[in-house]
């Protein structure tokens, strides 16, 4: 109900405050243009949706004949793990195995697989074997030199 000075009875001069009702007509204007903008928004979102997914299925290629299940065939290898922890398992038993055992490199040069543990001691007790060292320069037009054991170092 709307408070005018004509129903306000005797003015006190010291009161001072709207006399009148707010005007709502431009709230109520910017909701109802708002929802109507939202609403074509929302339309327009629909319809360009609509299209780009028709549009996706008529592009889209079709699964190849192998994707295609047809009993219990299997595709082809390679194929996914079915039991990926027992396969890492047996996969780091043969690791830590093959780190952990004496075997031959190269039966005729003499040289073996051993232990990490047991080269570690290895070369604790007698050293780092030594490096073959360079030749020295050859003379100015020679062919460059390679490297060569030094006599006597017994490498």
């Amino acid at each position: 109900m709307a408070h005018t000075e004509r129903d306000a009875g005797p003015r006190d001069p010291e009161i001072k405050h709207e006399t009148t009702d707010a005007n709502l007509g431009g709230v109520e204007r910017l909701v109802v243009v708002t929802g109507v903008f939202l609403a074509l928004v929302f339309a327009l979102i629909w319809v360009v949706y609509g299209q780009l997914l028709k549009r996706e299925v008529r592009n889209d290629t079709p699964p190849p004949p192998i994707a295609q299940r047809r009993g219990d065939r299997l595709p082809p290898l390679p194929r996914l793990q079915q039991t990926p922890r027992p396969d890492l398992a047996q996969f780091r038993a043969a690791e830590e195995a093959a780190l952990n055992a004496y075997a031959w490199v190269d039966k005729p040069a003499g040289i073996v697989q051993v232990p990490v543990a047991r080269a570690i001691d290895l070369i604790v007790e007698h050293g780092m074997p030594k490096r073959p060292t360079m030749a020295p320069a050859a003379a100015p037009g020679a062919p460059a030199g390679t490297p060569t054991a030094v006599p006597g170092t017994g490498h």
